[in-house]
């Protein structure tokens, strides 16, 4: 698929040139902090400061995080943009164009207000224990909110939308880190996906909106991506994928996913992952199958092929474009175990691979096959098919 080799590029694209930004530290005190003035475009704070207007059409960075422990309360007010590349400032040697910036620094909140207009809205580099709250990052460049190398920290009641990069634009990249909470946000319409994390482990990722993002609603990439759950989160019209899963041992519980808008869309993809786990998902309305899994020909990912142990179970599939689950050759060991496919415009459950168990899934109203799993498939028993296109309903399973 197109938008599966895009996917490759971007986040390391993205990765690389923010390890670039990390060359050079910013922390220099400057004369408005010093003189007790209010802060202004390209200011360092180093003390709790709360803005009392907005700044408006800054030509490069908005707000510098200058050290541990400081708040920065937007007061409902905005940092501004002037939409432009910060002219005159060379990326390689120090930070360009970031609304609100913080290379290093622990115990850090940024709440209650807008950036918009920068190149990257919020950035957090080499931190822990950092707060996002209440934050709206809108019409980047590049990304809303980055969080690099960053450990033990909460981004919540926040939204990153409109980021205008044709293909790369994301809502929030969440690169190398670990530990993170992302909760009860936001991250539409943005030019590639709404959350890219890209080997980043142990992470939270719960009860946020995904909305017509150009081509991926989550993606969990990379060999490291690894643990993770992602939970409650809604994704609704994103482009070709709804959930991306290339790391292993990740949970996708409990995930609404309606109406991808590309042709062949997918609700939930695994693609090179082994030992995940996609549990108790609703999936409505795909142009393609509802749950993929899949296996990578790159071994960069997860040591390449082959695929084992995925586990896919209590899933609600309806109306999906092509098979409502779809297991392919290369993934062994997989197990379906009570899902409900209804309604998909081919079969209700395809396993592809010999080593795929099934055991008391559902499949109704299939316009072929209820199942059609490969000879020597593992038959646990209880699956149910009727009422589908294909008058045999199954193939090498019993169905009743």
């Amino acid at each position: 698929m197109p938008a599966k080799l895009r996917l490759r590029a971007v986040p390391t694209m993205i990765s690389a040139a923010v390890l670039a930004l990390g060359i050079v530290g910013l922390v220099v005190l400057n004369d408005a902090e010093a003189a007790g003035k209010p802060p202004g475009c390209g200011d360092t704070i180093t003390t709790d400061t709360s803005l009392h207007k907005d700044l408006v059409d800054c030509p490069n960075n908005g707000i510098i995080i200058g050290a541990d422990g400081v708040t920065l309360d937007l007061n409902g007010h905005t940092i501004d943009g002037d939409g432009a590349p910060a002219a005159g400032c060379n990326p390689r040697k120090q930070f360009c164009d970031v609304g609100v910036l913080n290379e290093g620094h622990d115990g850090v909140t940024v709440r209650h207000g807008r950036v918009r207009e920068f190149e990257v809205g919020v950035l957090v580099l080499r931190a822990r224990q950092n707060r996002i709250l209440g934050v709206s990052s809108a019409r980047n460049g590049g990304i809303g909110i980055v969080l690099f190398d960053v450990v033990r920290s909460l981004v919540r009641n926040s939204s990153a939308s409109g980021s205008i990069a044709h293909n790369t634009g994301a809502g929030l990249g969440l690169f190398s880190s670990h530990h993170v909470r992302v909760l009860h946000s936001s991250f539409r319409h943005n030019g590639d996906m709404g959350i890219a994390a890209d080997s980043a482990s142990h992470n939270l990722i719960k009860g946020n909106l995904l909305a017509r993002n150009r081509n991926f609603g989550i993606v969990l990439r990379g060999r490291a991506a690894d643990r993770n759950q992602v939970s409650r989160n809604r994704s609704v019209r994103d482009g070709a994928i709804g959930i991306f899963i290339e790391g292993s041992r990740n949970v996708i519980a409990r995930n609404r996913i309606s109406h991808p808008l590309r042709r062949e869309g997918v609700g939930i993809e695994v693609d090179g992952g082994n030992h995940n786990v996609i549990a108790r998902n609703s999936i409505r309305d795909t142009e393609g199958r509802g749950i993929s899994v899949d296996f990578s020909r790159d071994p960069e990912v997860s040591g390449g092929p082959p695929v084992a142990g995925n586990v896919v179970r209590r899933n609600h599939i309806r109306r999906a474009g092509k098979d409502g689950v779809h297991v392919n050759f290369g993934a062994k060991h997989t197990l379906l175990k009570r899902n409900h496919a209804f309604g998909a415009k081919d079969d209700g459950l395809d396993a592809n691979n010999s080593t795929t168990k099934l055991t008391r899934n559902e499949a109704r109203r299939n316009r072929d096959l209820g199942i059609e799993a490969v000879r020597g498939v593992v038959d646990g028993g209880g699956n149910i098919a009727r009422h589908n296109g294909d008058p045999r309903q199954c193939t090498n399973v019993v169905c009743h």
